[in-house]
């Protein structure tokens, strides 16, 4: 019996592992009342933190974002890590005809989104119809099992999420996302370079890695290894300060994505689009990458 109950919690837990779960506006915004959860307000250096603790969201959009905008405009869009869904607005304002998917793998953060959509549509901001162009999927996009589930898209977003993963992780999530586009669909991609403030130490050490050839060489096994303790110090980074942490530089994206059949048509570094005392550097604190899957030869 007890053997019987072993195999039965196995399956149990694979079956977990490899669905994602689906949610209609109607559900996610039910799914918020009934766990009591709040639309997020910004801190004083204009960030929101996640309710997973693993960082934190903008409201200021970067120049991926911008350009995800114009090209998404009445097409069938996936955004990874969408958390509380503020570049989902601005897509359903630009266009009724946009369908979007917003994906993350926290389903509070969508539920979020959900009442935030709830939110503009009692505004007038948005039309109440917006309501069905959205879909709320929690899913892990390093699962492959799940992201085959997922079907494809004309466009993808990508913003701050590969800083969370392992190099291991980090090129399974690209072959998925290869995955999931439709042939000449674009991803647009926004993450973190080495050139963060708080990481400033860390930046001898990765130039040296960039020098010795090191095939990642921006990632920290753990943050705490680099970052001083002080009073400044963003609680998004406090709450994860043993986990490990992966910047990205130009070399190692546009590399990763051209070795999985990537076109790649930008990548470079931009600035924060926004003045922020705890995160600018010198400019060049995000690394982007616009890319094409290119349609099947005859």
């Amino acid at each position: 019996m007890v053997k019987k109950f072993k195999i039965l919690s196995v399956l149990i837990a694979c079956f977990i592992n490899i669905n994602h779960a689906a949610f209609t506006y109607d559900q996610a915004l039910a799914n918020c009342d009934k766990l009591n959860l709040n639309i997020q307000k910004p801190d004083s250096d204009g960030c929101i933190q996640t309710l997973n603790k693993k960082g934190e969201v903008s409201e200021v959009f970067d120049y991926a974002m911008r350009k995800f905008l114009i090209f998404s405009k009445g097409k069938r869009v996936l955004e990874i890590g969408g958390c509380y869904g503020d570049v989902m607005l601005l897509a359903l304002k630009k266009s009724e005809a946009t369908k979007y998917v917003l994906s993350d793998l926290d389903e509070r953060h969508l539920f979020i989104a959900a009442k935030c959509l709830y939110e503009k549509i009692k505004q007038n901001w948005l039309d109440p119809k917006s309501s069905n162009q959205v879909e709320f999927v929690q899913a892990d996009i390093t699962n492959t099992l799940q992201i085959q589930k997922l079907g494809q898209y004309d466009v993808i977003y990508v913003g701050n999420v590969f800083h969370l993963l392992t190099p291991e992780q980090f090129e399974l999530a690209v072959k998925n996302l290869f995955l999931l586009l439709k042939p000449k669909g674009q991803i647009y991609v926004t993450a973190f370079s080495p050139y963060l403030k708080p990481y400033k130490d860390f930046i001898p050490e990765y130039k040296k890695r960039v020098k010795t050839g090191k095939k990642y060489p921006g990632f920290i096994k753990s943050l705490g290894d680099y970052v001083n303790i002080d009073g400044s110090i963003p609680l998004s980074i406090k709450n994860m300060l043993g986990d490990p942490f992966f910047s990205l530089d130009v070399k190692t994206l546009r590399g990763t994505f051209q070795d999985n059949g990537f076109k790649v048509l930008e990548c470079k570094y931009v600035p924060f689009s926004r003045k922020s005392r705890l995160w600018s550097y010198d400019g060049k604190e995000y690394v982007i990458i616009i890319a094409e899957k290119e349609a099947a030869s005859d």
